[in-house]
């Protein structure tokens, strides 16, 4: 199993040199949270953060840490089972969103594949913001990145993070570590952007049950969207039959306990 993904990752790279950084990190990168724990207390400080240059990023590069449980979470959504195949768009989109940013991996994709759209990027985790600037400057692309979480009202709330890519805004709750974070009014945003074509990317922590129903009035007839649903069968098919009922056709790319993952498309 670790075999097939050190091939997996090699096979993302187009030089020698790509191929054998890729394989490396697939070496390295835990297979769980568990083993996440293990290799960065046996190696703190030994196997530092790394470029990468996966074939699907068009010459840009990825900085990430291999032995961020997290990061590699991310990276295999992104460039090895394909959640975000960009080859489904049809169009090309004059805005680019990406809601719930991370460390830029998908905006990094989309923006090697349109590079003359506007993209704009929302992040509440400031840890993650930190190093998506330095993904933005090294590469030298133009993405504004909002250090923001995204819901239905112009407000602060708590926010709180077990790891990086689960942080979630909280309501009516507390959570041992949670800080405040501000909050942009997302169907409010895109209301006044009024794009004429638009890709957007929604991974929120369960923020799209209140987000997807007030955006909907709100989105451009030619739509993209890649997104994640929470709260199981009941919560994807929530979103699903939204979507459907907007004139979105919507794909199930992949089931994980309580998320899925999909795709919907309107032209």
């Amino acid at each position: 199993m670790a075999l097939n993904k050190i091939m997996a990752c090699a096979s993302l790279g187009n030089s020698l040199k790509d191929k054998l950084a890729l394989a490396l990190f697939g070496l390295i990168a835990p297979r769980s949270e568990w083993s996440r724990e293990r290799w960065w207390h046996v190696f703190p400080s030994a196997i530092p953060q790394m470029w990468l240059r996966p074939k699907k990023l068009n010459g840009l590069r990825l900085l990430i840490s291999p032995t961020n449980w997290s990061q590699t979470v991310i990276f295999e959504e992104v460039f090895l089972r394909g959640n975000y195949d960009l080859s489904k768009v049809r169009f090309t989109p004059e805005v680019i969103v990406d809601c719930g940013a991370h460390i830029g991996m998908f905006s990094l994709l989309a923006k090697s594949a349109f590079p003359s759209a506007r993209h704009i990027a929302f992040e509440p985790n400031a840890e993650n913001a930190q190093l998506m600037r330095r993904q933005i400057t090294e590469n030298e692309v133009d993405i504004e990145l909002i250090e923001s979480a995204i819901s239905i009202e112009a407000t602060e709330l708590m926010f709180t993070a077990s790891n990086s890519h689960s942080g979630r805004l909280l309501r009516n709750e507390y959570s041992c570590g949670a800080y405040k974070v501000g909050v942009v009014n997302f169907p409010e945003t895109i209301k006044q952007m009024q794009p004429a074509s638009l890709i957007l990317k929604m991974d929120i922590e369960g923020e799209e049950r209140n987000v997807f129903p007030v955006l909907m009035p709100s989105l451009p007839r030619k739509c993209a969207l890649f997104f994640e649903t929470h709260f199981g069968e009941e919560g994807w098919r929530e979103i699903e039959t939204l979507l459907s009922s907007n004139g979105f056709q919507v794909e199930q790319m992949n089931a994980r306990g309580q998320c899925f993952d999909g795709f919907a498309y309107r032209e």
